[in-house]
């Protein structure tokens, strides 16, 4: 519930700053109440992915909802939703220029989702446990990639969403079978 009244008062802030909610229309700096907006809507959109440290409800969801239900929502849909809300907020709605503060803000969330994560995978002795962590870190290499704001990082963080949704949907139906 935090998640998603971080993202309803980013969107206003937005809305207010750029007097519109067309995102082809909106341009906003980084600087003053553009960075709370930023804020705001980062961590919204980390939430939706799944990235730490909102990411305590997927290894919980994994042991008890139906595995299709896990490599649909959880390890597909919710990642494409989440990576790429942040893709738009990082590269339309703000511009994430290399080296800023909010590109170093997300490279340093991404690699301690990586790291954060896999340690706890590593740790896991059941099988769909071990995936959902896994389907975390992996959001912080989407994160870490987008984070960068350079063309080939952006590149490889938005291919990894779309790599990440076949490849874990796949790997949670085989736990199911």
């Amino acid at each position: 519930g935090v998640s998603d009244l971080c993202l309803m008062i980013g969107v206003g802030i937005v809305g207010y700053l750029a007097h519109t909610l067309t995102i082809s229309k909106i341009q906003l700096p980084l600087q003053h109440l553009g960075n709370l907006a930023f804020l705001f809507l980062v961590i919204g959109a980390t939430a939706k992915a799944g990235c730490m440290p909102f990411h305590t409800w997927i290894p919980e969801a994994a042991t008890e909802a139906p595995l299709p239900f896990m490599a649909l929502f959880p390890a597909a849909f919710e990642k494409l939703l989440g990576i790429y809300f942040l893709a738009r907020v990082a590269l339309d709605i703000f511009r994430l220029d290399p080296f800023s503060w909010a590109s170093r803000l997300l490279m340093i969330l991404g690699a301690a989702t990586i790291i954060c994560a896999v340690m706890m995978a590593l740790i896991q002795k059941e099988y769909k446990r071990l995936l959902s962590y896994h389907a975390v870190s992996q959001v912080g290499y989407m994160i870490l990639g987008l984070g960068t704001a350079l063309p080939i990082g952006i590149v490889g963080g938005l291919f990894h969403m779309l790599n990440n949704a076949l490849y874990k949907s796949c790997l949670f139906l085989t736990a199911g079978a």
